[in-house]
């Protein structure tokens, strides 16, 4: 049986480090994701994971003064943000469960979005 993966949009803006240099470059990501995972308590935290692993590989970049690589942490935040509330979206307008450890998550998100 074939399992329904999904994939979503997030974008975010990548911030170079300010001591290197003031560009902000725009990404889009396209996060996949296992709808029935999901839909199960416990397939909540590996979709989780796998948003922010995604999410980590697209926001981090190779920094020549650093001589390695740096990633972009509210890079990273506010595209797992954008993600969680897209995937919740998305499973209620399709008439998906979703597991309540993914829903709490995404209102954690929009609790602490309130409060900036």
């Amino acid at each position: 049986m074939l399992k329904p993966i999904a994939s979503i949009m997030a974008a975010a803006v990548i911030l170079s480090p300010v001591a290197f240099a003031e560009a902000q470059t725009p990404i889009t990501v396209e996060i996949e994701y296992d709808k029935d995972l999901v839909a199960l308590d416990s397939g909540a935290p590996v979709v989780m994971a796998s948003i922010e692993s995604q999410a980590k590989k697209a926001c981090t970049s190779y920094v020549p003064v650093f001589g390695g690589y740096y990633t972009d942490r509210s890079c990273v935040d506010d595209i797992v943000s954008a993600a969680i509330s897209k995937i919740n979206e998305q499973q209620a307008s399709e008439g998906r469960k979703t597991a309540d450890k993914f829903a709490q998550q995404a209102v954690m998100i929009l609790a602490d979005a309130e409060q900036r």
